[in-house]
């Protein structure tokens, strides 16, 4: 009598089971090294700089660090600098945000139809968004500067006294904010183009069967259609604004006297300068807060009764 072997032996319903839980998790092997790559990078980092915040930790004192719970950020809340910088970064967020949708949406409309030569053009429009913000701050530096730089030569060209651009009170955080808006015009302009080109032709070409101008069509038709687009770009740039620091770096370096110290010069100011790392993982937290609250402020308010829901 011929004898069974072991595998012949299982029951077929747990093969069945094993090539099921198979099937339903074996998609996750070939994520856990990106998995791992985020946790070791972005998560471990973010837990650490929590845990930071609640010590007293100053690497240049010869006293081990203490724990001090929330008394970091009552320090900063109670700090009329931190207060500055936060008035000096809304400044540049906002002012700098605006003209840039608003610009990005108006040469949009220029590249709406099709022209001679409009992809080379397009080509030099993006040119300022892909070079480094170190290389633009440092370009500008140059381009600026009270004695030789080429801005001032045609000021001086024009009959006008040189300014002093990165160096005055007066128009050092404008300065910036233009600075920053050469720069990205050109992200906001690909976003709004793209939404422009996406509207269908037949919404188009039924208001003007109905005797719309084209100024009202836009209002009317092409903008509301525009918003989802128009709130992407609007949290992106404001994501990014909120943390500009390498322009300031190359130009200003948070001057002159305190103008320009936004708050992530002060970070920098507390971390790498100070060697403070629980203000400066306080000062990072308080940030962080602060830019959840106005993007989500900014969008409820976008969309809050629109018309075109």
């Amino acid at each position: 009598m011929p004898v069974s072997s072991p595998s012949a032996l299982k029951d077929p319903s747990d093969a069945a089971s094993r090539r099921s839980k198979q099937r339903r998790y074996g998609w996750m092997l070939p994520m856990i090294p990106g998995m791992a790559f985020l946790v070791v990078l972005s998560i471990y980092p973010t837990i650490y700089s929590l845990t930071a915040s609640f010590y007293r930790w100053n690497l240049a004192a010869t006293a081990r660090r203490s724990f001090v719970g929330f008394r970091n950020f009552e320090l900063l809340l109670q700090d009329p600098s931190f207060w500055h910088s936060v008035a000096v970064t809304l400044a540049y967020v906002f002012v700098s945000v605006a003209l840039e949708l608003v610009l990005g949406l108006g040469v949009a409309l220029l590249f709406f139809r099709r022209f001679p030569g409009d992809h080379f053009l397009r080509a030099l429009l993006i040119l300022p968004m892909v070079v480094a913000p170190v290389v633009v701050g440092l370009l500008w530096r140059y381009m600026l500067n009270v004695q030789f730089g080429v801005v001032n030569y045609f000021v001086a060209l024009l009959g006008f006294d040189r300014i002093d651009f990165l160096g005055d009170i007066h128009w050092a955080l404008p300065t910036l904010i233009l600075i920053d808006v050469w720069q990205w015009t050109p992200f906001t302009f690909l976003i709004m183009l793209a939404a422009l080109q996406c509207v269908p032709e037949d919404v188009i070409e039924a208001a003007k069967i109905d005797g719309a101008h084209s100024v009202r069509i836009f209002f009317d038709h092409m903008l509301p259609l525009m918003r989802y687009p128009i709130a992407v770009a609007l949290v992106l740039r404001l994501l990014d604004a909120f943390r500009v620091y390498d322009i300031i770096f190359m130009t200003t370096r948070g001057g002159p006297i305190d103008v320009t110290q936004t708050l992530s010069w002060q970070i920098y100011d507390a971390g790498f300068k100070s060697f403070d790392i629980g203000y400066a993982a306080a000062y990072s937290w308080l940030m962080l807060i602060l830019v959840v609250i106005v993007a989500t402020t900014v969008l409820k308010a976008m969309f809050r009764k629109t018309d075109f829901a």
